[in-house]
């Protein structure tokens, strides 16, 4: 049987997912926040700015969602295959409401972690910080990382300097 995606059946509008968001970071101590929809991608950002010992740190979180191409797809009628103009329409009036109640989660469960001190902030958000360019450093380390961890390999990251 195949596992159930949290919230694969939410009615929970986006609007109030990302209103939610919005809150637990204000409440968290965000000094800035901001959402970009790229609609033809299919793809969501999320980045929120925050400071730890005077230093600002911008995150940012890529929500993935269904493309139009798969959802045009899975608006095929299963009695007879053909495209489905109603299951359409409902498929994208439903984009993104699991993924939003899914970052929602994310967001309050690692915040309860730091609050009972398990990991920092620093920790759980290293991967979503953004560079001078806007990259993170997940972008910029993952491709790497198989070359890194191997036996012999290094990685300039993650060298002790000396002095």
């Amino acid at each position: 049987m195949p596992r159930r995606r949290y919230a694969q059946q939410t009615s929970v509008a986006v609007s109030k997912s990302k209103g939610e968001i919005e809150d637990l970071l204000r409440k968290w101590g965000a000094s800035q926040m901001g959402w970009h929809d790229d609609f033809d991608s299919g793809k969501v950002f999320l980045r929120f700015m925050w400071y730890h010992d005077e230093a600002p740190f911008m995150a940012r979180f890529t929500i993935e969602l269904a493309s139009k191409a798969a959802l045009t797809e899975e608006a095929g009628d299963q009695r007879n295959g053909k495209f489905s103009q109603p299951k359409f329409d409902k498929l994208l009036r439903r984009r993104g409401m699991v993924e939003h109640r899914g970052l929602l989660l994310f967001l309050k469960a690692v915040f309860n972690a730091v609050d009972l001190g398990i990991i920092t902030a620093e920790q759980v958000f290293l991967p979503y910080l953004e560079d001078d360019q806007g990259r993170t450093v997940a972008e910029l380390v993952v491709p790497q990382l198989a070359k890194a961890l191997r036996p012999g390999g290094h990685f300039k990251l993650l060298e002790k300097k000396d002095g």
